[in-house]
């Protein structure tokens, strides 16, 4: 009876092992990892270096980058600006006349009477007060010249010319000077020009102004113009046309008459003090 059951019990163990490759079962072997390295000597696939690795947890922070400073201000210089740029649109006078006194000789020649050629001789003093406005004061003496017209004009009308001719005169002007400007010339220096015009009153003595007559200075008023170019800082040419009205009355029986004298001037300018310091705005 031991024997029987003790058989039982081989059988009963011995049973499940021999059918074990043909009975399903539960399988808790694991299966080998795909990315396990071999053990056979080949070698590893290289390491990808392109993807963002992470810390470890137990990493510190990197600190944080310093905080740039602001570069120092560097004013702005002409080494900036390109070439093209260098030149001024619109540059500075080189001539400048405010707070400097005038001193001018001043050679006239009248260009409206056909019997009687008048040449002038005198000077103006002038203070600019402004760069383009000075106030002037102008004296100026006259010499009578006969022309043959007198001969001819008294033996076609067969009459005696009326005589009212200006002996001289005195007057205070402003000058204007609106337009400045520069020309090259010989060589291609420049020469620094402006265009004026000056209006003003005063007196003038005629020849009613004496005896016989004895009328006396006449009042009298001027409007002219003309251009002057500075060749150096104290020096200037001048060419100009101005004239002048007064009332006269030649002929006592006869009302007075508006006389007009027109002059053609020729003047040099002296400026004092002789040098000038430009000062920006």
């Amino acid at each position: 009876m031991k024997l029987l059951v003790a058989i039982a019990c081989i059988v009963a163990v011995a049973a499940p092992a021999l059918g074990a490759e043909d009975q399903p079962g539960l399988d808790l072997s694991q299966p080998p990892k795909k990315d396990a390295p071999k053990d056979d000597g080949e070698e590893l696939p290289p390491l990808d270096l392109t993807k963002p690795t992470q810390p470890p947890r137990d990493a510190k922070a990197p600190a944080k980058a310093a905080e740039e400073k602001p570069a120092a201000y560097q004013p702005f210089s002409e080494k900036d600006v390109a070439l093209g740029d260098k030149v001024k649109a619109v540059q500075r006078k080189g001539f400048i006349k405010k707070g400097r006194f005038e001193l001018a000789p001043v050679f006239s020649a009248t260009v409206n009477d056909a019997f009687y050629q008048k040449m002038g001789y005198g000077a103006r003093v002038a203070y600019n007060l402004q760069d383009s406005f000075a106030l002037a004061i102008r004296g100026t003496r006259y010499e009578k010249l006969r022309t043959d017209n007198v001969r001819e004009g008294k033996l076609a009308f067969q009459s005696q010319l009326v005589a009212a001719d200006i002996v001289q005169q005195g007057m205070v002007d402003g000058v204007w000077s609106p337009v400045y400007g520069k020309a090259a010339v010989i060589a291609g220096s420049i020469v620094h020009f402006d265009l004026f015009l000056n209006a003003g009153f005063g007196l003038v003595w005629s020849s009613t102004s004496g005896a016989p007559l004895n009328q006396g200075p006449h009042w009298a008023t001027d409007l002219g113009g003309g251009v002057r170019f500075y060749p150096k800082e104290w020096l200037a040419f001048e060419l100009g046309l101005v004239a002048t009205f007064y009332p006269d009355q030649p002929v006592a029986l006869l009302p007075a008459t508006v006389q007009k004298v027109f002059a053609a001037n020729v003047g040099v300018s002296f400026f004092f003090p002789t040098s000038f310091e430009y000062v920006y705005p």
